[in-house]
């Protein structure tokens, strides 16, 4: 861009510091017109004494600002989208890492958790850490596990004690029912004697005797009421 004098016009070379025609001391500083020489302003698109068009090619821009900006967006986005990534298969690898520690397999025998719970435990554990954005310690992720796996062990006992009552009951309910029956003759406990009419045992029946009934248990018969060993 060529310069001009701003007090006599002549034509001035770009490192000059004064005017070679008139003597007038340049400015270094600003911006003029290429025409006149006149000052012209950061923001003026002519210039003011002479009315010529201002062309700043070294002002414009290779690519549109928008797209600039959007390109920028994106690779941030990009780059955001990898070190989560990056940071989720981090916590990923630790989370399975401490689950076969021998500390937590020893908690998880202790406490008699199946391994359908471990993997309930395990999946909210990941969702605390990656979708919520937990930070914890190992040893807080540790406590956070031996907690999940007594709060199951407890809640299996409130279950698991009162069902196995209840199968116990049934089970002693079925076995008096299939060993009891009703007191009679035909029990294989039960034996009969014949006694004649002097108190004698005899082989046969004799019509001048009796027949007494025992139990080879030592019970007492009664017939027809229920009987715990009738077989």
């Amino acid at each position: 861009m060529a310069n001009f004098c701003t007090n006599c016009g002549a034509k001035i070379g770009k490192d000059d510091n004064f005017c070679t025609s008139c003597g007038t001391k340049l400015k270094n500083e600003g911006n003029f017109c290429i025409n006149c020489g006149a000052r012209i302003g950061k923001e003026d698109k002519f210039c003011t004494k002479c009315g010529a068009k201002i062309d700043m090619p070294d002002l414009k821009q290779k690519k549109p600002l928008l797209q600039s900006v959007q390109e920028a967006l994106e690779k941030n986005r990009e780059r955001i989208a990898k070190e989560k990534e990056a940071e989720e298969r981090k916590i990923l690898k630790t989370i399975d890492e401490i689950f076969e520690s021998d500390e937590i397999k020893s908690e998880i025998r202790k406490n008699n958790v199946r391994q359908k719970h471990v993997l309930l435990i395990k999946d909210r554990l990941k969702y605390k850490l990656v979708h919520e954005r937990e930070k914890m310690s190992d040893e807080e992720i540790k406590y956070f596990i031996k907690t999940e796996l007594e709060n199951v062990n407890k809640k299996q006992e409130t279950v698991i004690i009162p069902k196995e009552k209840e199968m116990n009951r049934k089970k002693t309910e079925k076995t008096k029912t299939v060993r009891g029956g009703h007191c009679d003759f035909k029990c294989r406990h039960c034996y009969e004697e014949f006694l004649d009419s002097g108190g004698g045992i005899v082989g046969d029946f004799d019509s001048e005797g009796y027949t007494e009934y025992y139990c080879h248990l030592g019970h007492s018969l009664s017939f027809g009421s229920f009987c715990e060993d009738y077989e």
